[in-house]
């Protein structure tokens, strides 16, 4: 089974799981390290490489995590249907067109389940990285990134708001509200001496 590209991302986007996990796997990647990025900013903490790496640890984290998670539940949800497909037809479908597209689906939803968070995560910390090269202040890459990580949350809100047939700003802000969420509770724990 050689499927091109093209073929590959449009069995993707039939895929309603993928969609599902990139939308929820983006949203998990801009939250935990917005959550980082807030918490070490009202810790005082200006140290761009400490930044860079704790995210980068959170990121690699969520990606294996991901990508081992969804593998294994996903193989096990398909396997199982790919059984009783085979108990109805008496026939074993192993080395068959079903067979080798319910692999490949079960890889290319753990890929998109595991790869989703960490390239959110690497879009937000740019910033960072520009700011160790000498680009701008870790000031700024704090404005930049939080900044990011409310258009990457804006955006996922738009896309359920269009996916649901739903009005788009208040999916939106739902989202974004989320984003508040984390920023509010870092504060107050940082007041209350936590972190």
């Amino acid at each position: 089974m050689k499927e091109s590209l093209s073929e590959i991302l449009e069995m993707l986007e039939n895929e309603e799981i993928a969609r599902r996990y990139f939308i929820m796997n983006s949203f998990d990647g801009a939250l935990t390290i917005f959550g980082i990025i807030v918490a070490i900013y009202v810790s005082g903490i200006e140290n761009t490489r400490i930044i860079v790496v704790s995210c980068i640890g959170a990121a690699i984290s969520m990606g294996v995590s991901g990508i081992w998670g969804a593998y294994a539940a996903e193989r096990a949800e398909r396997i199982r249907k790919l059984k009783d497909l085979e108990r109805h037809l008496m026939q074993d479908l192993d080395e068959t067109h079903v067979g080798r597209r319910t692999r490949m689906m079960t890889m290319l939803v753990a890929l998109v389940d595991g790869i989703s968070p960490v390239l959110v995560s690497a879009v937000i910390i740019i910033p960072f990285l520009m700011a160790d090269l000498g680009f701008h202040s870790v000031q700024t890459a704090f404005k930049l990134s939080i900044t990011i990580v409310a258009i990457i949350l804006l955006s996922l809100g738009a896309v359920t708001g269009r996916i649901a047939g739903e009005r788009i700003l208040p999916n939106a802000l739902k989202m974004v509200s989320a984003g508040l969420v984390v920023a509010v509770i870092s504060v107050l724990l940082e007041q209350l001496k936590v972190i």
